[in-house]
């Protein structure tokens, strides 16, 4: 506690405090910012956290068209079943497709298929011929481009040779993901970097191809709804039956995607799910959805933002460090129920609606670290406001334990009692107690004797007094007067009271004991006991005053306690008192009793009291 206290005397200059509480809200945040690294951090964890719920919330709850979408054309499970040669020999069947693309005239067409990385003419004459000669067709006709597929190393994937001098490598751009360390695709870049360079990205190619300029950026994935996907074995069904008008109505004009759609492919993890053929039902939503994707969904999700309004930009770095510092300056405010009401529901709730403004004009900020950051600054300050106000209540302590009961000192630090002048009328039990014959005592010893007996009855019957729960009022010469009730409430102040008192004479007789081992005379006390109406708090000046109790039910607890001597008995109540106890009390009925300056009154003693 002494600690505390030096604490507190140092902190409670505020121009020291503020830059103390600053500076430890600047360290944890630069904790949280860089430990164990930048991008493994809590403050990087959250980024991407708040990414990815800002994303779903808006999916879900505010969504928004594509301004234009594109067409895919997946090969699936069921192509495999349809197509009896195996996936790398699909030549014929692409090149079919590739075709009919080529009659309809699309505005672009992106093959995220890995071409064939060697010759299959040993094996069915012609094939590599097949595939070639259409995608020379679609290119004569329609911008094309080719993925060049990447694999997570940064390795680029072999292609036969004839496809990459044939096709030119302004065909050609790299199949490039880009990943947090969390290894969830969340950005892209419209230039990727592999083992052999820097090469355009397939998305951000395809975009440059149909007129629209690329960019870096957050992928907005709020944008859209579900991806569906047109059967490869479906446009092939079209061509042979040579269906051109559906061909036309299908893709001519439109960017047309090629890719893999099965679930045993490319797969990667993104915030949200987007492919409609892989809801667990026809009436599933979005949350049945395994967010790791198809890749071609990634290149789709892209291209519905290059080709509609924009990736999101997120804020500037300059503009999210001044925004830390604001939230960090929070560390200044009294840690009070406003501050908690603003730092925990107001904040959290704003963040949220401006970061979802934001993102429908292509801007992100990271709510989730902005709100961590704000708790931050206020849990520090309401830490530093604790240990302040326990060194204040300590030191509180200290300066009035031995002048205040403790019942009123917990209800001073409690706040529930004021400093000043203050009162109210309340109905608690008021006990009187003295000692019998105290004039002949102290007479016949020394001051000092007399001093020392009366702090160890004072200390036996206070100690009484606390483990009943109640208040010491005041000391009066070798009486005292205690009070039941106020100001902490109890559930019955009578029978606390009574007990209290009947403790009080069970230690006076063991205090005895000692007195008659060490010589001294043997002390007699009686006890008053009242319950009633009086006025309760601090009474007394404005300069001195303290916790007191007044009125008719305290006068008679002092008149009744003078007749404890003639009725024999060391305690005596009133029968307002005895209607309070419950049945574990042997009383003793004294009948009407006069009373000094009041109307008779039915007086009771106790002689035994239940455990």
């Amino acid at each position: 506690m002494a600690v505390l206290d030096s604490i507190n005397g140092l902190w409670t200059r505020h121009a020291t405090r503020g830059a103390a509480l600053l500076a430890i809200a600047i360290v944890i945040f630069s904790f949280l910012w860089s430990f164990p690294n930048r991008n493994q951090s809590l403050i990087s964890l959250l980024e991407r956290l708040s990414f990815d719920v800002q994303m779903q919330v808006m999916r879900n709850f505010f969504p928004r068209p594509a301004k234009v979408e594109p067409v895919l054309i997946g090969m699936d499970e069921a192509s495999e079943d349809v197509f009896e040669e195996p996936l790398a020999m699909w030549h014929a069947h692409l090149g079919n497709t590739l075709r009919a693309l080529a009659a309809v005239k699309p505005a672009v067409v992106g093959v995220d298929i890995q071409l064939p990385p060697k010759s299959f003419d040993k094996i069915i004459p012609g094939l590599d011929r097949a595939l070639l000669t259409a995608l020379l067709e679609v290119k004569k006709t329609t911008p094309l481009v080719v993925a060049h597929t990447v694999d997570r190393a940064g390795f680029i994937a072999p292609i036969h040779k004839p496809f990459l001098r044939v096709l030119g490598d302004e065909t050609f751009a790299i199949d490039k993901i880009v990943e947090d360390p969390d290894r969830v695709a969340r950005r892209f870049s419209e230039t990727g970097v592999v083992n052999t360079g820097t090469f355009p990205v397939f998305a951000a190619e395809i975009a440059r191809k149909a007129g629209r300029q690329s960019a870096e950026g957050l992928i907005d994935f709020s944008v859209g709804g579900l991806i569906r996907y047109l059967p490869i074995q479906q446009v092939l069904a079209w061509q042979e039956a040579n269906n051109v008008d559906e061909l036309k109505r299908q893709f001519a004009g439109k960017v047309v995607l090629i890719g893999t759609v099965a679930r045993t492919q490319d797969r990667w993890k993104l915030p949200v799910g987007l492919s409609d053929w892989e809801r667990g039902s026809a009436d599933g939503g979005e949350q049945d959805l395994d967010t790791k994707q198809p890749g071609v969904t990634i290149h789709y999700q892209v291209l519905r933002n290059l080709l509609g309004d924009g990736l999101l930009t997120p804020l500037p770095g300059v503009w999210q460090w001044v925004i830390y510092a604001l939230l960090l300056a929070f560390v200044f405010l009294p840690s009070d129920r406003r501050t908690y009401m603003f730092a925990f529901i107001v904040a959290p709730a704003a963040f949220l609606v401006l970061s979802v403004t934001l993102i429908t004009v292509n801007w992100y900020i990271p709510a989730l670290s902005f709100t961590a950051v704000l708790w931050v600054a206020v849990g520090v300050g309401a830490v530093a406001d604790g240990m302040q106000t326990l060194a204040e209540k300590n030191r509180f302590k200290q300066s009035f334990s031995g002048s205040v009961s403790p019942a009123v000192l917990q209800e001073m630090l409690a706040g529930n009692l004021s400093a000043g002048i203050s009162a109210k009328t309340a109905e608690i039990c008021v006990v009187f107690s003295d000692i019998r014959g105290f004039t002949g005592i102290s007479e016949s010893l020394s001051p000092e004797a007399v001093t020392s007996l009366l702090t160890r009855y004072f200390d036996r019957m206070v100690d009484s007094v606390h483990r009943f729960d109640g208040t010491m009022d005041k000391f009066m010469g070798d009486g005292m007067m205690v009070l039941f009730g106020a100001p902490r409430s109890l559930a019955n102040p009578c029978e606390s009271a009574v007990r209290c008192g009947f403790d009080m004479v069970e230690q006076l007789r063991k205090l005895n004991e000692e007195f008659a081992a060490e010589g001294l005379p043997p002390v007699e006390i009686g006890i008053g006991i009242n319950y009633g109406k009086v006025v309760v708090g601090n009474i007394g000046s404005t300069e001195r005053h303290n916790y007191s109790a007044i009125g008719d039910a305290v006068n008679v607890a002092s008149r009744i306690e003078g007749l404890t001597k003639r009725l024999g008995s060391p305690i005596v109540m009133t029968e307002q008192v005895r209607a309070e106890l419950s049945e574990g009390f042997e009383m003793i009925d004294f009948g009407e009793q006069a009373l000094r300056g009041h109307s008779p009154m039915r007086l009771w003693g106790v002689k035994a009291v239940a455990p």
